[in-house]
């Protein structure tokens, strides 16, 4: 397999991943309404749609096709008892995706898709430090 096969593989891991994360936050605002979590969870649905329109559209620039799946995050949050824990994986999948996105961005993207890349790192880190000072203060 050519380096550009595994830059789409990657990128459509990303966008099935991206597509659980929108699930798992409509799964939490379901689920678990908060006031002091709702703009978190507003946030992050908007930056996960966000990226997957992004992805969909950088795994075409890139000449692939895209792939219709969702990944199976949302399960693994679901499954879990307690808001807390729920909070905590879904930190550790934005981890996930920030670093996936490193190894994307080692491929040597077309310049477009590497500043969506880029900006999407920022935008999960952003939303790990938000629900971190969430998660101390708990």
């Amino acid at each position: 397999m050519g380096e550009s096969q595994q830059l789409i593989d990657l990128l459509n891991a990303l966008l099935e991943a991206e597509r659980a994360g929108v699930e798992t936050a409509n799964h939490l605002q379901t689920e678990y309404p908060s006031e002091e979590l709702n703009e978190q969870y507003k946030q992050l649905k908007k930056d996960e749609a966000w990226s997957c329109a992004g992805l969909h559209s950088a795994i075409l620039r890139e000449g692939g096709k895209p792939s219709m799946q969702t990944g199976d995050f949302i399960d693994k949050v679901a499954a879990l008892d307690s808001l807390k824990e729920k909070l905590l994986l879904l930190n550790k999948g934005q981890t996930w995706v920030a670093r996936k996105i490193d190894v994307a961005l080692g491929y040597g993207t077309q310049s477009e898709t590497e500043a969506f890349l880029k900006e999407m790192k920022e935008k999960h880190h952003t939303n790990i430090g938000e629900m971190e000072k969430y998660l101390l203060g708990k």
